[in-house]
């Protein structure tokens, strides 16, 4: 049996139980771990799966499910309050790894992974691997694999006249046309305006402009390159002219409902939310999308891709169950069984599979595939700027993109306010 808790009884809980454990054993068997994830589309895919894994292992595994952001406190609240009521958790390398690390928040995987004769961690494409390694240790395990694409409406590009966008600047010209064509019924397109959330899809604009975060020294940031200021003018310009109202509170849930429920006739987001907004029982445009590889700009499609990963506690006091569970779950055989759900297999044996291949039974999951196969490739693994100060240089650059959306600042202020910003928080690098 899993015990399920709610975001909100837990946190209520957190001040009284969780710091009052630190270090201490967290009660319970030892062949009983907790695990914490956040919402998301692997985790609806892997929780029905678990009773399996329970059965053959005789681990229990206890599981609380939050929002992003509630997941990330939680996680936070328990690592540096040193408790040991948390064994294994959902871990985003590519944002918070260089902090976790530093402050020996993260076990270690490299000894499991290399004593495990049957996990075969070469069958992950270098570029996942990479991603799930912080300062030469591997820090978690790979779930899943996604990218920055662009999702639209072919009934309405028919009823347009128009091809979907290969480059940067038919992106904009697009939607313009979108905009006059459709009388302003319809919301050219949805896209990331959320200050947090931004750096995901932003990073592309950057990016295939051939621009880095920072310069190649990894502390000076590159915001002073007059192509960083072209991103943002196209970012900004895309949100505000041609997005839909209210941009700057959008993350990918809000973008998702908008192409599902119709009312978007393109959305840049993760090719995560294929199964969102292609759901028969709840889109309503579902047989009408099409995905495309992120527009190309002077230095061709260069889309941010990132995987989740699986992390154990430094903290655990049952590391061995922890492992046994996040060796399961990234297993072949388990991954197998996600594609059934739509989570792109980050192993490549799977990912190769007849029986994966053959379950993209649709254009649209044919297009899906093809467009996140050649990401993988391709793309850029930065999900923003590598540092122990990530999620707030994060915030920096969206909330200064922000300023651009609602017209409050020029993209040329907000690339200086971005570099002054990032100059201090990289440094921290160094220290």
């Amino acid at each position: 049996m899993r015990r399920y808790l709610t975001a909100g009884v837990v946190l209520a809980m957190a001040g009284g139980l969780l710091v009052g454990c630190g270090g201490g054993d967290a009660g319970g068997s030892s062949n009983e771990i907790n695990l914490i994830m956040s919402n998301h589309p692997w985790q609806r895919a892997i929780e029905p799966l678990i009773p399996e894994f329970e059965r053959e292992s005789g681990i229990t595994v206890k599981v609380q499910t939050f929002a992003e952001q509630q997941m990330r406190d939680k996680v936070q609240l328990n690592l540096q309050s040193r408790s040991s009521a948390m064994d294994v958790f959902m871990a985003l390398p590519s944002r918070e790894g260089p902090q976790f690390a530093k402050a020996n928040y993260y076990e270690p995987l490299d000894s499991y992974v290399s004593g495990a004769a049957d996990y075969d961690a070469e069958d992950f494409p270098e570029a996942v691997r990479a991603g799930m390694v912080v300062d030469g240790k591997q820090v978690a395990a790979p779930i899943n694999v996604e990218a920055v694409v662009l999702y639209y409406r072919k009934d309405l590009f028919q009823e347009y006249g128009l091809t979907p966008p290969t480059t940067l600047d038919e992106l904009t010209s697009t939607a313009a046309a979108i905009k006059d064509r459709s009388g302003g019924q319809v919301t050219p397109i949805a896209l990331r305006g959320q200050s947090a959330a931004l750096p995901f899809t932003f990073g592309p604009f950057l990016h295939s402009r051939g621009v880095a975060w920072t310069k190649e020294d990894g502390v000076t940031p590159n915001f002073d390159d007059p192509r960083a200021v072209e991103a943002i003018d196209q970012y900004a310009t895309l949100a505000r002219e041609y997005g839909p109202d209210g941009v700057v509170n959008n993350t990918f849930t809000q973008s998702s409902a908008l192409m599902a429920a119709g009312n978007a006739a393109m959305m840049l987001e993760s090719s995560n939310e294929v199964s969102s907004i292609a759901d028969p029982k709840t889109s309503k445009v579902a047989d009408n999308l099409g995905v495309v590889a992120f527009p190309a700009g002077a230095a061709g499609s260069r889309t941010t891709i990132l995987s989740w990963g699986l992390a154990i506690s430094s903290f655990s006091q049952k590391k061995d169950a922890a492992w046994k569970f996040v060796e399961w779950a990234t297993s072949a055989q388990t991954q197998q069984k996600l594609t059934e759900s739509g989570i792109a297999p980050p192993r490549t044996s799977v990912a190769g599979s007849e029986a994966y291949t053959a379950s993209l039974d649709t254009d649209l999951l044919t297009e899906w595939n093809e467009v996140l196969t050649s990401a993988q490739t391709t793309g850029s693994t930065e999900v923003g700027p590598v540092g122990v100060a990530a999620p707030e240089m994060r915030k920096i650059i969206g909330d200064a993109v922000g300023l651009v959306i609602l017209d409050r600042a020029s993209p040329a202020e907000a690339a200086t306010q971005i570099q002054d910003g990032l100059a201090p928080q990289l440094a921290k690098n160094e220290g």
